[in-house]
């Protein structure tokens, strides 16, 4: 298994980090202090490095974010900044470390109140941080109402104020920043929507502590980035045959459903499938000769002859779901397909067909290799009382299966119990929502899975390939378009 961790691409939760920050004082003779001068230094070189000099307000809370604040705006103030900065609690209540650098700098807080917020050009987020568990009430909610209807930009000190680190959720309420840093990592809260999109542009900066003391930490938490697939897709060999490039099989749906698995078998021969076998019931095979080109279609009458075509010991991975109607009818053919031990992606009506009876489900796939590729919907016709958050979810779903499981949304995760690892995607990709595109996905998984690639590794890699060819589309993009889209993110991969 692949390093995930040598691009810093890791994401932590607040715990982690505070451990992490702990462990490196003790080992380092440092004190709490020493850490927030290096934070208030890195900080306040961003601000110098990326906006003119220009009117600060450092609004500072209580905590060790106010504490980085409060650094960061001596250091801009000895350099000739204009700087103001407030504080959100009485001096008396603040923390050791906060008081420290409010005597050291000696600095004369300023009324919130007294100030008129639209003649500063810039507003500095030292409220929080990553430390909120509450809803925000009072004087902050307040505050923060008022610094994000005046539309002086913000900049957030490690996490915008109002959004869990651990969960991306606002809290009652949070600043709407145009740019945030965040420190040695990206913080869970970062990433995960609603809280991404209060980031504005993030930029993760290095404070010292080495990245060895990041790496023992399970599960792995990192984010979908090109660099982490750079080579891993199996591409042909000088002497490759279709078959060695790998047989992917596709279920096709009935008569009045053929257009998801169509996509699935198109985008299966984009990703380097080299035979795309579709299976389709005798009523149906008209729509799918007409429409499929370099596809092979099988077609069947009975389930006897369905058995048939699972019999071929070429196919190296199956897809089955999109479009294929819930029911008995599709109980019946997984029972089918999963008679031997497969490698396949199982997406759509194939999960959902199972609502209420996961134990079925559990028990025809046995010892099978499977990606589970749900919705949050989908997600909960197997588990109806699962709670918590997208990663909590998405772990126990991974674990319960023992699969890769793929929760598709804004934030697509992929986890997988053996790697104790989890992939989470950036959000961007936002015209992937239209009909049909995680028919593509499933296909994309499929093909990688049959070209030899690991199951979790496919998954990744599929989930990012589709990801980036929806960035691409843009406005006006539907499914079909993705498929034509693909071959350029795959030759970045080369």
């Amino acid at each position: 298994m692949q390093n995930y961790y040598k691009y810093n691409n890791q994401l932590v939760t607040k715990n982690i980090m505070h451990a992490i920050e702990k462990k490196y004082i003790s080992q380092n003779n440092i004190k709490n202090y020493d850490l927030m001068k290096k934070a208030g230094s890195a900080f306040a070189k961003i601000i110098i490095g990326n906006f003119p000099k220009s009117k600060v307000l450092f609004i500072c809370g209580k905590g060790g974010n106010g504490g980085d604040g409060l650094i960061s705006a001596f250091i801009l103030k000895k350099k000739g900044w204009p700087v103001s900065f407030v504080l959100t609690d009485i001096p008396k209540n603040l923390s050791k470390d906060t008081s420290k650098a409010l005597d050291k700098l000696k600095l004369s807080p300023q009324n919130f109140s007294d100030l008129k917020i639209k003649n500063f050009d810039l507003i500095v987020d030292a409220i929080f941080g990553i430390g909120i568990s509450r809803k925000i009430t009072g004087i902050e909610k307040s505050i923060i109402s008022k610094i994000n209807s005046s539309k002086v930009p913000i900049i957030a000190i490690d996490i915008p104020s109002g959004v869990n680190s651990d969960t991306g959720e606002i809290m009652g309420v949070a600043t709407n920043c145009s740019f945030t840093v965040t420190f040695s990592r990206a913080k869970i809260g970062n990433i995960l929507l609603p809280g991404y999109k209060n980031n504005g542009h993030l930029k993760i900066v290095n404070i010292g502590i080495p990245n060895s003391y990041f790496s023992k930490y399970k599960p792995e938490i990192i984010t979908n980035i090109d660099k982490i697939w750079k080579n891993k897709i199996i591409f042909p060999k000088i002497d490759a045959h279709k078959y060695s490039r790998g047989y992917t099989l596709i279920i096709g749906g009935p008569k009045s459903m053929t257009g998801a698995s169509r996509l699935a078998a198109l985008a299966a021969q984009r990703a380097g499938s080299g035979i795309v076998v579709v299976a389709v019931s005798k009523n149906s095979e008209n729509i799918y000769f007409s429409s499929l080109t370099s596809q092979i279609i099988k077609s069947y009458r009975n389930l006897k002859e369905f058995r048939s075509i699972l019999d071929d010991p070429r196919i190296n991975s199956i897809v089955v779901g999109p479009g294929l109607g819930q029911g008995k009818k599709t109980i019946s053919k997984m029972k089918i397909i999963f008679e031997k031990k497969r490698r396949a992606v199982i997406d759509a009506d194939a999960i959902s067909s199972f609502q209420n009876n996961i134990d079925l489900l559990k028990k025809i796939t046995r010892g099978s290799d499977i990606v589970y590729t749900p919705h949050e919907g989908e997600l909960l016709k197997l588990f109806p009382n699962l709670k918590g958050n997208a990663i909590e979810k998405s772990i126990y779903a991974a674990n319960n299966l023992n699969s890769t499981f793929v929760l598709k949304g804004p934030n697509t995760l992929v986890s997988n119990k053996k790697t104790d690892k989890i992939i989470v995607n950036i959000p961007g990709a936002r015209w992937l929502a239209t009909a049909g595109s995680g028919d593509v996905l499933a296909g994309i998984i499929g093909a990688l899975m049959a070209t030899g690639v690991e199951s979790f590794t496919s998954a990744g890699l599929g989930v990012y390939i589709h990801s980036e060819s929806g960035k691409v589309g843009g406005p006006g993009m539907v499914a079909e378009d993705l498929i034509n889209i693909m071959p350029s993110i795959l030759k970045k991969l080369l």
